[in-house]
């Protein structure tokens, strides 16, 4: 018996899932960090278009294509991506080499592989159980960006249905995550910041990292409760911090990135 395409929504959900599609540009205009985009994609894309894990990967246009500047996954298995991530930085991928060359949405079965496909990129694919694939990337040469948006672990049979929400959905996701990149960028700019800290102040900041009070400080490195305020202000003003909830904020989210081998930053 011929196995049948699974629609992404009911018959005659029509206007349900126009309700769904509005909600989900509805609440694009609020996503700022990488957080907010994880749980756009689960709460906002999701019902609309069932998986179970996805991949977004970023980064900028060059003369020689496309570097993988990082990866945001969203349920998605660490260690596959790291499995997929080449020396030079980039995604390893025969769906997005196939995107690559032909700008268009590409549908990967599992059960029914490409003829051409890497055997060892294979069995990697199948070790993690990613299943059926649906994967679309839009290429913005204003920006000189390039975002991958990589679906997996599709129910039922994939088709045409799918291509047709990977168009409308690539370039709303696209937008998102540029401006997710450029607040992140905005992040990676305390490293700078950071760096101009003398060795006294940075041993003062992990303290403060770490929850101390200035009297705890004070105690545990010698130095008056007054001296260490006062490096303490001097803190605040290099890293254009106003109060200390703020500067911890701040560092607990500079330290939540993640860097593996070569340089990709996956989130």
């Amino acid at each position: 018996m011929a196995a049948t395409q699974v629609p992404l929504m009911t018959e005659g959900a029509d206007k349900n899932r126009d309700i769904l599609f509005d909600h989900l540009i509805r609440d694009a205009a609020s996503v700022q960090t990488i957080d907010d985009f994880k749980q756009w994609t689960r709460e906002a894309i999701r019902p609309i278009f069932p998986h179970e894990t996805l991949g977004c990967g970023y980064g900028r246009i060059h003369a020689g294509g496309v570097g993988t500047d990082g990866i945001i996954a969203v349920d998605y298995p660490i260690e596959h991506l790291k499995d997929i991530c080449n020396k030079a930085g980039g995604l390893d991928t025969p769906i997005l080499r196939r995107w690559l060359m032909t700008r268009e949405p590409q549908l990967f079965d599992g059960d029914v592989p490409w003829p051409d496909i890497p055997q060892h990129w294979f069995e990697q694919f199948q070790r993690h159980g990613m299943k059926n694939v649906a994967a679309h990337a839009v290429y913005d040469t204003e920006r000189c960006i390039g975002t991958y948006h990589s679906f997996h672990r599709i129910p039922g049979v994939l088709g045409e249905t799918h291509i047709a929400m990977l168009r409308q959905l690539a370039p709303i996701m696209h937008e998102v995550l540029c401006r997710v990149i450029e607040n992140l960028n905005n992040v990676n700019a305390f490293d700078v910041l950071l760096s101009s800290l003398s060795v006294r102040e940075r041993e003062i900041l992990r303290w403060v990292a770490q929850g101390k009070t200035n009297r705890e400080i004070a105690e545990a490195i010698f130095l008056s409760e007054m001296t260490v305020k006062h490096h303490l202000m001097r803190i605040f003003q290099k890293l254009g911090m106003e109060n200390r909830t703020q500067l911890v904020s701040r560092l607990a989210e500079h330290e939540a990135r993640v860097q593996p081998a070569y340089g990709v930053k996956i989130f």
